[in-house]
């Protein structure tokens, strides 16, 4: 399969997987994020983790919110991400409460940089991903941006990746390329998956 036909595989797939996660109630949104979150803090590489980075929840994404306050309630340093898309890269800076948070150019919440510090470099103990469609083994549809892949391989050394997401958006294979980076563990409302 050559880029051009792997490129609109994945662009189908998105928009796909986006519609399907898009026809969910707010009720249903909600109880199945509380589920993941339940799961995603009984995870020990991350209860017992004490600097964490996580994606901040948009639209009809797994909602992190009650875990990003039980991480900051039981002491843990919680980074999030702020996107430069002109420079195409995103930069953690730590989470210091929701009033310190702005829209950043997609709608997204992210760190006012007048407010809060930034990322000094010190090894993050776990990642939380987000992303539009996964696989048993790992593999990862994002949005299209490439700013995951783009910051894991600044990174050089990665710590345990997780990804949350509805079970709807797990899928029998993707069209995955040379630079994506695999997911160790996957969190749905139903179960934990440790990728092989």
């Amino acid at each position: 399969m050559d880029i051009k036909d792997r490129k609109e595989d994945k662009r189908q797939l998105r928009r796909q997987i986006l519609r399907q996660r898009a026809e969910m109630s707010e009720q249903e949104r909600m109880w199945r994020s509380r589920k993941i979150v339940e799961r995603l803090l009984a995870v020990p590489e991350v209860w017992n983790a004490q600097r964490l980075f996580t994606f901040l929840s948009f639209g009809d994404e797994v909602c992190l919110d009650t875990f990003v306050n039980a991480c900051c309630k039981a002491g843990k340093d919680v980074y999030v991400p702020k996107t430069y898309p002109e420079e195409k890269r995103m930069v953690p800076y730590r989470f210091s409460g929701w009033n310190t948070l702005t829209r950043g150019v997609y709608g997204i919440r992210e760190p006012d940089e007048a407010e809060c510090e930034p990322w000094l470099g010190e090894p993050f103990d776990v990642i939380i991903v987000p992303g539009v469609a996964f696989t048993k083994r790992g593999e990862r549809l994002g949005y299209g941006g490439g700013f995951y892949d783009r910051f894991f391989t600044d990174l050089g050394s990665l710590p345990p990746l997780f990804a949350v997401c509805y079970e709807m958006q797990m899928v029998p294979s993707l069209p995955v390329e040379e630079h994506d980076h695999r997911i160790d563990r996957i969190i749905t409302e139903c179960r934990s998956i440790v990728c092989s």
